[in-house]
């Protein structure tokens, strides 16, 4: 999804943000949860985006929401608040104290509102407070894992009451892949494991199961996404990773002043315009490729100066080998191998081999 800023799927991560940031505070957009902006994508039938919910700049905040990104960013400050009180409960450090006071005012004003919105905060927070006492006297997998299912049923059933059983198994899909991915950690600390007090559960084919469970009942796009997402966690995929551009620095300043041109052709500007446009996009599409390529205008290109995202492609210095060819390996790029790769961006053209066959020739 990196990258794809016009895509649905890109919309909805960014917009999620945005509307965390503009309800909650600019320090809350930290707790974004990627299972809420799931969420708020299954209550979305057609949302209709303004150019603030786009991420060509990460600080500019839409006045205006679609009614599931506000639920979904409600409902994410509330959970997060409940995960640290748990990390405090468990820990004690002064660490998970002070983070939960960095917070406490988003929560506070969180909560407020999906009290008013006739949610049973406090049945969920009695629902939550038992993870603890099942634990310690755990009696199976699907025990320990029902306040996480119970939970998400609540959060997702008060969005839609059709999503319930969507979100019961989205609950425990979710408890059991955390359990996955901590299991060498919680092994290390002693922390509890519901993989590890339960052995004789295959954690895989337990999440492979949950995963096909709700494959059925989800938008087709969703469900590839969420198939996708499971299996490169698990380990059965790779991760898509976009790869060190081999060009030389002169090719791809040549190649960024050629971008530069055309953005200053597009916007039709005059003298002192297009020396401004020549110097600033010439200068972001060196360093930034992938993002400046997909801005329409000047005032896009300039905009990701403060795009959080734009950062990180620029410090993301290090070469990574590229994947070794495996058969039958599925590939998840949307469309022709640029959108997953990047190699379009670098090279400027596709150049995949038979066009996303998960084999990248970036040359």
């Amino acid at each position: 999804m990196f990258g794809l800023m016009k895509r649905a799927d890109r919309l909805a991560y960014c917009g999620s943000c945005k509307t965390i940031g503009a309800m909650y505070g600019q320090r809350a957009r930290l707790l974004l949860n990627h299972d809420l902006v799931f969420l708020g994508e299954l209550l979305m039938k057609n949302p209709e985006w303004g150019p603030a919910h786009r991420s060509f700049n990460c600080m500019a905040m839409p006045k205006q929401h679609p009614a599931a990104l506000q639920y979904a960013a409600t409902v994410a400050i509330v959970l997060a608040h409940f995960q640290i009180d748990d990390q405090v409960a468990d820990s004690g450090q002064w660490q998970w104290k002070a983070i939960k006071r960095f917070f406490s005012p988003a929560y506070r004003k969180a909560a407020a509102d999906l009290r008013a919105s006739g949610f049973p905060v406090d049945e969920l927070t009695n629902l939550l407070a038992t993870q603890n006492v099942r634990e310690r006297s755990a009696v199976s997998l699907g025990d320990v894992a029902e306040p996480t299912a119970s939970a998400t049923e609540m959060v997702f059933a008060h969005g839609a009451s059709e999503l319930a059983s969507v979100g019961r198994r989205f609950g425990y899909l979710v408890y059991v892949l955390d359990a996955w991915e901590d299991r060498a950690r919680d092994a290390k600390t002693g922390d509890f494991n519901a993989l590890l007090a339960f052995p004789q559960v295959d954690g895989r084919a337990e999440i492979l199961a949950a995963v096909a469970s709700l494959e059925k009942d989800l938008p087709p796009h969703l469900a590839e996404r969420l198939r996708t997402n499971v299996e490169e966690r698990l380990g059965m995929r790779l991760r898509v990773v976009h790869r060190a551009c081999k060009k030389s620095a002169r090719e791809r300043w040549r190649t960024a002043v050629e971008f530069a041109r055309s953005m200053k052709e597009r916007e039709r500007a005059g003298l002192l315009k297009g020396v401004a446009i020549l110097a600033t996009v010439s200068v972001l599409a060196f360093y930034a490729p992938h993002p400046i390529r997909s801005a329409e205008s000047w005032k896009q290109s300039f905009g990701l100066v403060m795009n959080l995202m734009a950062f990180g492609v620029i410090f993301a210095t290090v070469p990574v080998p590229g994947p070794e060819k495996k058969s039958g390996l599925r590939s998840s790029c949307a469309g022709c191998c640029g959108d997953s790769y990047g190699c379009g961006d670098c090279c400027g053209e596709c150049c995949c081999e038979a066009c996303c066959d998960s084999v990248c020739h970036c040359g």
